[in-house]
Order: structure tokens, then sequence, then C-alpha cells
């Protein structure tokens, strides 16, 4: 049995950017709590797994948790209370933010997206890559604006000598609910800009979504993937999810609700589930131990 425990927190669901591309349970929320009752939740689950003889690799995402307050605060006791942060973020807008953000970040998602002022970014992927630390840059190309994003992207790969990834647009980001029309000449080209020089993956999983109904990829879906019915699993020991509105479970599955951390009296899980799935489909859930 693993020791470390990885809790992936959606901290809020808003984001001042509003961007509308992004699925809505990720924008257009209401203002995030105050940072004191993070911190009591942040406390909480540091002191439960802390009795079961567990340290925490964090994961923090949103909406986007720039737009907090003080999200520095959190961070700082979250990073030095486990064994590390995962920070993803669109940057923010202020430069002087990463002279304090920085310090508590080990690996950072940082977005790079069509608003967003390339100096910032720069800036930031030059204190990471200064610190030799874990980071990597996602650009969503857009089919309306398909050259304007790839110049974009390009100059800022050329400026900084990385390789951004290229992604693509699902609507809701949703990849069950197909992605958003894209030529099959511009699938070819992010996949060549991705290193991908003979692939087609991305023509093929459109092609495929247009040939297919729901039920077709339902069971392609859960016909190749293990199944665990019945046993017990470490969903909420080993990983936990925490989603924006505060709603927790121990898996990506969401096999049972582990309560809301907003709610008077919520405490953090201390057993672990049986899995009532029918397969266990994300490679998170399949990295949980099951017995």
């Amino acid at each position: 049995m693993q020791n470390k425990t990885k809790i992936n927190w959606s901290l809020n669901d808003y984001c001042k950017s509003e961007c509308s591309y992004c699925p809505v349970s990720a924008r257009g929320g209401l203002l995030p709590p105050e940072t004191q009752d993070y911190i009591r939740v942040a406390k909480l689950l540091i002191d439960n797994y802390a009795s079961m003889g567990r340290t925490i690799d964090w994961s923090f995402n949103g909406g986007e948790p720039l737009d907090m307050n003080d999200i520095v605060t959190l961070l700082k006791l979250c990073r030095e209370s486990g064994n590390s942060m995962e920070l993803t973020t669109n940057g923010g807008r202020l430069w002087m933010d990463w002279w304090a953000i920085e310090p508590y970040v080990d690996s950072l998602h940082l977005s790079y997206h069509y608003w967003q002022q390339p100096a910032l970014i720069k800036y930031i992927i030059g204190i990471f890559k200064n610190k030799n630390k874990l980071f990597e840059v996602t650009a969503p190309i857009r089919p309306d604006y398909f050259n304007t994003d790839i110049d974009r992207v390009l100059e800022l790969e050329t400026t900084t000598d990385i390789r951004v990834n290229k992604t693509i647009l699902y609507i809701n980001a949703d990849n069950s609910a197909g992605m958003f029309p894209y030529t099959n000449h511009q699938l070819l080209t992010i996949s060549r800009l991705n290193g991908n020089e003979v692939n087609n993956d991305l023509v093929e999983e459109k092609q495929n979504f247009e040939l297919t109904t729901w039920d077709d990829r339902y069971q392609q879906i859960y016909t190749s993937n293990p199944i665990y019915t019945g046993k017990m699993c470490n969903a909420g020991i080993e990983y936990l999810n925490i989603g924006a509105q505060g709603w927790v479970s121990g898996s990506v599955c969401n096999n049972l609700s582990l309560g809301n951390i907003w709610q008077k009296n919520w405490q953090p899980p201390t057993l672990p589930q049986k899995c009532t799935m029918i397969a266990c489909v994300h490679e998170l859930d399949q990295q949980i131990t099951k017995f």
C-alpha cells in the first residue's frame, strides 16, 4: 500500500477570463469562499492523512486559482505540510504574484490563451527554467482562429526554446461530446506541430465520433478497461478529488459521494470503498489499490 495520498482540488469554478471554449463547470461561478475557509479544510485533510501515516501530494486547479484572494497562504500551508504541489493555472495577470507563488510550486501546468500577455507567460517560463522545476505549457487552438493561434504559439516556442502542446477543444471539454469543428487539415497540422509527424489519431478520432453512436462508444470504453466491481478500493485513501463546488469523491469515477467540504462538520474519509462501477475507466482510478 502506498503511503502517499494524491489530492486533486478544484479550488473554484470562478475565472475572470470567461473563455467561451472552457466548460461551464470551470468558469462563471460565484466568488470563492474566504481563504480562511480553505485553510480550515486543508488542516482537516493534513491531520486526517497524517493520522494514517500518509503524506499528501497536492494538485490545485480551478476555475482559476490565481483569481482567489491570498492563494499564497493556502499554497504555503499545503506545500510545507506535504510532499509536493502541482498547480494548473493560466498564469494570471500580475508579474509580482509569481515572486510569492513560485517557491511553493513543484510542478506547473500553464495554459497560454489568446488574451494572455506573452511577456508574462515568458517570464513565468523563465522562472521555472532557471529553477529547473517541472512545467508544461498548453495552448488551446481555436478552429475559427487557427492560423492566428498557431502563429502565436510558434512565436512563444521560438523565443523560449520549449515545445508548447497545442490542444484541440472539445464541446464542454468532454471528449464524449466530440471536438470543435476542425477540418482534417487542421487536425493533421496540430499533430505534426506536436511532434507526431505521421500520426493521424486526431482525424481518426473525429471520424470515429461521426460514424458511431454514443452506445457504440460506451461499449468500446467499458469493454476495454479492467473490472473491479465488488472489490474494495482505496478510493479516498490514496486519492481524493474535491470539485469546484466542494463535493468530494475518492476517485475520478465518483463511485460514492464523500460529502461536501463546505457542509457543517464534514470530515475526510478514513476507510476504503466498495467498487460499484461497471469498469475502471480512468487511468488514475486504475492506479488505486484494489483488494
